[in-house]
């Protein structure tokens, strides 16, 4: 909900320390961050102790998931794990959604590296109109703090035709509720600075 990474190479290196598994949600990062979209674990792919779990929705436009790890916990998880075994099998038709969905990223690069692009821009337009957030990556949480508020605030932009939503506890802690916006390669620069300056007059108009 913050935007944020885990810090991968300290989790890696505890991992090896104390002879333990390591798994990732890679949910955000999937089709958005490593080499063809291979998501923040691809630095640490090969490693017997690593798990990572990357959702087939989001920007892979499918449903469902899929488990990247060894071969050998691979054959222990479809042998013994309880709710893969008792799990409704997907259907072949988003199967092959998925398989396409990986070809794109693999022969279109130019994707992600356009979306990597309007992260940046759309950071640096927030920071000059004093918006601050903690937040590097695609996920940009706007704070307000008061539930009632943050969500004025949410339907105020998705009036405005911004598709926003509200956050509040118990998704996120008491005094943090929030607007999520969610940056995607359906909008454009100009598309990222309308939505900015239409959240600072809304702000601005809550706050009289």
């Amino acid at each position: 909900m913050d935007g944020d990474f885990a810090p991968l190479e300290d989790l890696v290196s505890i991992a090896v320390r104390h002879d333990a598994f390591l798994m990732a949600d890679e949910a955000h990062a999937t089709g958005v961050y490593g080499e063809h979209g291979r998501g923040l674990t691809a630095p640490y792919e090969g490693r017997a102790n690593l798990v990572a779990i990357h959702t087939c929705g989001k920007a892979l436009g499918a449903a469902g998931a899929l488990v990247t790890a060894s071969t050998a916990l691979r054959d222990f998880m479809i042998n013994r794990c309880r709710p893969f075994i008792f799990a409704t099998a997907p259907s072949p038709l988003m199967a092959m959604a998925v398989r396409e969905a990986l070809i794109i990223l693999q022969q279109e690069p130019d994707r992600q590296q356009r979306l990597t692009s309007l992260v940046a821009f759309a950071h640096r337009e927030a920071e000059l109109r004093g918006l601050q957030s903690c937040s590097r990556s695609q996920i940009v949480p706007y704070l307000v703090g008061d539930n009632a508020r943050a969500m004025q605030l949410a339907s105020a932009m998705q009036a405005r035709g911004f598709d926003i939503r509200g956050i509040r506890p118990p998704t996120v802690p008491a005094g943090t509720a929030r607007l999520r916006i969610s940056l995607t390669l359906n909008v454009e620069e100009r598309d990222v600075r309308s939505m900015l300056d239409s959240l600072v007059e809304e702000t601005r108009y809550l706050c009289r």
